[in-house]
């Protein structure tokens, strides 16, 4: 499970932050904010990176 879940997390942490990123970048936003809307993307995706983990393992028929 473990092992999903740092795959899933490396896949998902890119996805939010750049997207938060490039929202950043669209509003013009100042360097401060874009990096805390980067970070906040790394944080929400652990709960995503979780489910998707648990979920795959379910699907697999390995014990969560």
């Amino acid at each position: 499970m473990l092992k999903l879940f740092l795959l899933a997390y490396i896949m998902a942490s890119v996805t939010f932050a750049g997207a938060l990123m490039t929202a950043a970048l669209a509003m013009r936003l100042d360097n401060t904010t874009m990096l805390l809307m980067t970070a906040l993307g790394f944080l929400l995706a652990v709960p995503a990176a979780w489910y998707a983990a648990k979920q795959i393992a379910a699907i697999s028929g390995n014990k969560v």
